[in-house]
């Protein structure tokens, strides 16, 4: 509709130019970029708030805890696929303070994380860790069968986790005691970043955005066209926020193009598992390799 408005004005400049000569060259082009100005502005960005030291080591994901205000951060320090118990796990400030730098460590390459009821969950390469936030202990591992490079993990309102495995192409679904495979499909290439609904779990993929109701109804694409996957967060408005690894973040609504927010691949910055606050407006991005997390303010106009 932004776009539709411009070029009414554009056009109507044209008119004016044509039917009578009074409209100056210069008038009907100051209209055309005081026109295209304003829809530059009411375009979505990401303004920059702040960046941690690059004291991190591999952070792959953030995740917020609503109830403590406080931001978790998955450090891999090692390869992706190792089992080496050099992973561990930060506490930073929604500002950017780093609380407690290894708050929990022995883990193997943590990744996607979820909080739910006083615990975190964090896959740790083939299981699911269950951390006592207020012990900041590991309380329990659930083994994921089958598990290659368990990545994203997801929870809804009932408490049940969802975990992608990236490598083996299935969702592993955790409730109660022990996990279960869940969601096995062609569909599924690469499955990564995760979001729960009220009602379905939207999975990103290679190229698309997929949806599936909880109850194992049909798989669906929700959003094609998008690239490669790996944060998945809802905005509002069916608007959701992806990243990939190479550092671009896009802003997606079914029905329409993706819109570019943020490109650091020149510079070398990846934009690995992001997490996105809906009550601030706050993007948290994880750098990966450049070992930093970076915090923006998403504008929508």
């Amino acid at each position: 509709m932004k776009t539709l408005k411009a070029f009414v004005i554009v056009a109507m400049a044209s008119l004016v130019l044509m039917g009578c000569g009074r409209q100056s060259s210069s008038s009907a082009n100051g209209e055309t970029s005081d026109a295209q100005e304003k829809a530059e502005k009411e375009k979505p960005e990401l303004v920059h708030q702040w960046s941690t030291d690059k004291v991190m080591k591999t952070p792959e994901s953030v995740c917020y805890d609503p109830e403590r205000e406080v931001l978790y951060v998955a450090n891999i320090q090692g390869k992706p696929t190792n089992k080496d118990g050099k992973g561990f796990i930060s506490r930073l400030s929604t500002e950017g303070e780093v609380l407690d730098l290894e708050w929990v460590d022995g883990l193997d390459a943590p990744k996607g994380m979820g909080v739910y009821q006083g615990k975190l969950y964090v896959t740790n390469i083939d299981e699911i860790v269950e951390i006592d936030i207020a012990a900041g202990k590991v309380a329990n591992r659930y083994s994921c069968p089958g598990a290659q490079f368990a990545n994203d993990i997801a929870i809804n309102n009932s408490g049940v986790v969802f975990a992608s495995d990236m490598a083996a192409n299935l969702i592993y679904r955790l409730e109660g005691e022990s996990v279960e495979t869940w969601l096995e499909s062609d569909k599924l290439k690469s499955p990564n970043g995760l979001f729960t609904t009220n009602d379905k779990l939207m999975i990103g993929i290679d190229g698309s955005v997929l949806q599936v109701n909880y109850d194992g109804g049909q798989l669906e694409t929700y959003i094609p066209g998008t690239g490669s996957i790996d944060g998945l967060e809802a905005v509002e408005g069916k608007h959701y926020i992806k990243s990939d690894w190479a550092g671009h973040i896009h802003l997606l609504h079914p029905g329409k193009d993706k819109i570019l927010l943020l490109d650091t691949a020149d510079d070398d910055i990846n934009a690995a598992d992001i997490e996105y606050v809906p009550g601030t407006g706050m993007l948290y991005v994880p750098t990966f390799h450049d070992n930093r997390v970076m915090a923006y303010k998403l504008n929508m106009e």
